[in-house]
């Protein structure tokens, strides 16, 4: 085959240069940043992409990809996309240049730059900076290494800053961060048209955190029976942007009932000072409830092996001190006794005999006839106990009426649920695991209806039948469950001194009649009401756990 030749003056065409590659990398430190403008990207984000991509234009480069890591800090190098980037550079080895807007996009940490950089570099890339004139030049290098150096600086100075101005917050009263369960972080204008951030209380769920309280505070729950409850109470930690409001975990509870801000104090860097928000709970159930903690076992909390409500009031008659109870198998049977503990560990030499628990109950019972309340202290008492029957009548309704809401809210969610399914705009699976999730909320929302109506029935028929019993201390005492009468006997006696035969020999008496007084003459609205359905803590109220209701309250005096 005979080819013709190359004209003359002209010259054989060239082959156009292969074209490099370039990776964008884009960063900014808060969420705030990414979602400003109606664009779910913000302004910062599309501006530093452009700018990256003007940039690749100039050094002849395409971009091939674009790293994005919103709301990070660059203190560290441990970001999601950041680390994504190097991944892909390492093992791929395809890109020449890594672009980003400034140095302190990069990273504000000098030995993470450092290391960043010698592994760029191993891989064959470059980092390009759109705003410095940064390259493998020696003036190139020490560029970059000041402006390392002031990215490490501004970030430091910062942080300090940041820390200077919360102390200075936390003096004055106010939170920093962002409050815990039970309160909301809020925005107000003041009168001079400035915006502050406030805390205000979280009507929603502050009443669970009073609930909460007062129920650990009587000592009938464990941190685990604790949690429970108030998944089924419906207490939901505030949703976050990644992250749903979900049941609170047993961690976040224990420090909750741990935490002094919710009686108006601020913690911050160890330091407490007074806060400016409204406290939710009393000085005395926040000392209880740190008391009923320091006396669990945290591992497990587990309670006592054996346990009487005698326990704690009962002292020997013969040596003052206190005694204990334990169970003895044998002899095919099954033996209560109370012992004296300082005889049990030699602290003292005493006589007393082992006391058969029935013998030393009968004997307390038949104490209780020879205590008496005074007539007038019975009439303050009744009016007293007539005004919380009526404050008990309008308490119940906030809590019914919310657990109503919550029932039709998640009814209104399931129907949006079926029309999503419906018109092919939710997935199956995803439709599936919502309409389960939306079961067992309605489900619990409906227990705590249900259960806020009968406890605040149960409250009612209680504070009646505590109208009838007024003054008839012995018939209260022997009517009375475990729970009322350990109550009972810490109100009305510091010791009960039992001899040796199991009667009660002696008895040291508190000056109970000044605390009943001043509940006979409290304002109705009174802290410590015993009758406000929030505040009320089943299971145990005047009487013990009898026949448990859904909600986990029996009162009953029948």
């Amino acid at each position: 085959m005979i080819t013709s030749p190359i004209p003359a003056g002209l010259a054989e065409p060239e082959e156009a240069p292969e074209r490099k590659r370039a990776v964008l990398y884009i960063r900014v430190s808060t969420v705030k940043q990414a979602e400003k403008d109606d664009d779910p990207e913000g302004y910062s984000i599309p501006a530093q992409r452009e700018a990256g991509e003007r940039k690749a234009a100039q050094l002849g480069a395409d971009v091939v990809d674009v790293y994005i890591d919103r709301g990070e800090s660059a203190k560290t190098a441990d970001r999601k996309d950041f680390q994504r980037m190097l991944a892909r550079i390492k093992s791929q080895r395809d890109v020449e240049f890594v672009i980003c807007d400034k140095v302190d996009r990069f990273a504000r940490n000098r030995r993470d730059d450092a290391n960043t950089l010698f592994e760029l570099r191993l891989a064959g890339a470059q980092l390009v900076s759109v705003k410095e004139n940064i390259d493998d030049t020696p003036a190139g290098e020490l560029l970059h290494a000041i402006m390392a150096g002031i990215a490490e600086f501004y970030s430091k100075n910062l942080a300090i800053e940041a820390l200077k101005g919360m102390t200075q917050k936390a003096m004055k009263g106010g939170t920093p961060g962002r409050a815990p369960v039970g309160y909301i972080n809020i925005r107000r204008m003041t009168e001079d048209g400035r915006e502050v951030r406030v805390v205000a209380v979280d009507p929603e769920r502050a009443r669970h955190v009073q609930w909460a309280f007062e129920a650990y505070a009587s000592g009938e729950y464990t941190l685990m029976q604790l949690t429970e409850a108030l998944r089924e109470r419906g207490l939901r930690a505030v949703p976050r942007r990644k992250r749903p409001a979900e049941p609170m975990h047993l961690s976040r509870v224990a420090h909750m009932l741990s935490n002094p801000y919710y009686l108006g104090y601020v913690t911050f860097k160890g330091a407490t000072y007074p806060g400016k928000h409204q406290s939710l709970i009393t000085q005395a159930t926040f000392d209880r409830v740190q008391e009923v903690l320091r006396e669990r076992n945290r591992a497990g909390e587990k309670r006592r092996l054996y346990h009487h409500y005698l326990k704690g009031s009962i002292f020997c008659g013969i040596c003052g001190y206190r005694l204990g109870f334990n169970r003895a198998r044998g002899m095919g049977g099954v033996y209560d006794y109370f012992y004296c503990i300082g005889r049990h560990s030699k602290r003292t030499v005493c006589s007393a005999p082992y006391l058969p628990v029935a013998a030393v109950e009968r004997a307390v019972e038949d104490h209780w006839e020879t205590v008496e309340l005074p007539d007038d202290l019975i009439a303050r008492a009744r009016a007293r106990l007539l005004a919380d029957i009526a404050r008990q009548r309008e308490a119940a309704g906030p809590e019914i009426v919310a657990a109503r809401r919550r029932v039709k809210e998640l009814t209104d969610e399931r129907r949006r649920l079926a029309r999503g399914v419906v018109d092919g705009s939710i997935p199956g699976d995803l439709a599936r695991e919502e309409h389960m999730r939306i079961g067992r909320e309605r489900e619990d929302a409906e227990k705590i209806m249900r259960t806020a109506e009968l406890i605040a029935r149960h409250i009612e028929r209680t504070l009646a039948k505590a109208l009838e019993l007024l003054g008839r201390c012995e018939e209260v005492y022997r009517r009375g469950g475990p729970s009322t009468r350990r109550l009972a006997n810490q109100f009305f006696f510091y010791k009960l001194l039992i001899g040796r035969h199991g009667e009660v020999v002696a008895a040291e008496v508190k000056e109970a009649w000044d605390t009943i007084g001043s509940y006979a003459q409290e304002a109705p609205h009174s802290e410590g009401a015993c009758s406000d359905i929030h505040r009320m803590v089943p299971p145990t109220g005047l009487e013990p756990v009898t026949s448990r209701l859904e909600g986990g309250c029996s009162i009953q005096l029948s």
